[in-house]
């Protein structure tokens, strides 16, 4: 009823579209993007009586627009339609590992987001409010009907084409019933995953846990060459559980647009969570200056300056996008602007930097590392989920 009441500028989408209402608990935010939602930052796992659902529809936007055929209004329709569940067919025929199931990905999504930029020819923002807003009505439909349906079921996660519940165990055939009469009312389809533990940062930010699978000798050998891998064997099988990281707690095979800045926070905290392994033992055992790099760039009216004192203050101007690392001596950078001299630290407190544009190999001591600056950052993050005193906590 609140949608229906709304009238959208398209002048003003970008900036104007937002509602948020209070979901079972849970602040639930409806934007241009999709709906986000998540539980307080804690640590939630299964047990033998709950466990955690996570269910995901499949090329959610794309799927929309193609099941109910909406096109940009100014384009032929079946041709359009036809097209774009094209490049869906093509690309649900590519193993996930392949880039080209990403290229077709990329098609797919950038379609949707172009369809609300002004200068591209697919722009229509009639067509991306439907498929915005029937999206986030369907996928809170979905929870609402997982609610409604299982007692006991409590909401941990929503974020644009997903949702994440805790059920009891034994309704876990009700939920899935309940997902079927979903896709047959929308004419969309889910796929689900189970996990053994979500270790949730916000709704951007999280590890999730799947449950352990049974694989063959072969494949234990072949997954365990990768150190990020969870394996064990237990009574002569073996097992794997597969993790998804997102947000700043991803690391591997990261896509070049993505900053890397201060990999060593990132990896401590996995292992950390998943391995048991203590930060400074981490820390002690990485000693790849790469991952304690932090790159910045600026743009605009903006510019760098290297500040340090030897023997007497000095400055220096540095160039657009600069590469970093804490240290015990060395400089402060700081964020300059040209118009009104406005001045920001790119690591405030009491933090030294060195400059480190220029790759230079050395013994580990020589680079003067500060690990004290990383385990600050680590520690923050890690009494951020389970609190300041607790190593864990359940929800139970």
């Amino acid at each position: 009823e609140k949608f229906k009441l709304k009238i959208l500028d398209p002048s003003k989408t970008k900036k104007g579209f937002s509602a948020s209402i209070k979901f079972h608990g849970v602040k639930t935010d409806f934007g241009l993007g999709g709906i986000h939602g998540a539980r307080e930052s804690g640590i939630y796992t299964s047990n033998e009586e709950m466990i955690i659902m996570s269910s995901d529809v499949t090329s959610f936007y794309p799927n929309l627009a193609i099941k109910n055929e909406w096109s940009p209004a100014h384009l032929p329709k079946e041709a359009f339609c036809e097209q774009y569940e094209w490049f869906f067919n093509e690309r649900i025929k590519i193993p996930k590992s392949d880039i080209r199931n990403y290229v077709y990905k990329i098609i797919l999504n950038s379609t949707y987001g172009l369809s609300n930029d002004k200068y591209s020819f697919l722009y229509d923002p009639q067509f991306t409010m439907q498929i915005t807003i029937n999206g986030q009505l369907s996928l809170l439909m979905l929870y609402e009907m997982i609610m409604d349906n299982i007692p006991g079921s409590i909401p941990l996660m929503h974020n644009t084409d997903g949702v994440e519940t805790l059920i009891p165990i034994k309704h876990k055939k009700k939920y899935l019933e309940i997902c079927k009469e979903w896709e047959l009312l929308t004419n969309l389809n889910l796929e689900h995953d189970s996990y053994r533990q979500l270790i949730l940062a916000d709704v951007n930010n999280y590890i999730a846990v799947n449950n352990w699978k049974k694989i063959t000798r072969e494949e234990y050998n072949k997954l365990k060459e990768n150190p990020h891998n969870l394996l064990k064997q237990e009574k002569g099988h073996f097992y794997h559980s597969k993790v998804k990281c997102k947000g700043r707690f991803e690391f591997q095979n990261l896509p070049l647009h993505r900053n890397s800045s201060s990999l060593i926070v990132t990896k401590a905290l996995y292992h950390y969570f998943l391995n048991d392994i203590t930060p400074e033992s981490y820390i002690e055992n990485n000693r790849d200056i790469f991952d304690y790099c932090i790159g910045k760039k600026i743009k605009g009216n903006w510019r760098f300056e290297k500040r340090w004192i030897d023997k007497e203050y000095k400055t220096e101007k540095l160039q657009k996008t600069i590469r970093y690392y804490a240290s015990h001596k060395g400089c402060k950078i700081i964020k300059i602007n040209n118009s009104d001299n406005r001045e920001i630290q790119t690591e405030s407190g009491k933090w030294l930097l060195t400059i480190f544009n220029e790759y230079k190999n050395k013994e580990w001591s020589k680079y003067n590392v500060n690990d004290k600056y990383y385990l600050n950052s680590i520690y923050t993050e890690i009494e951020n989920i389970a609190g300041p005193k607790t190593k864990q906590i359940k929800l139970f």
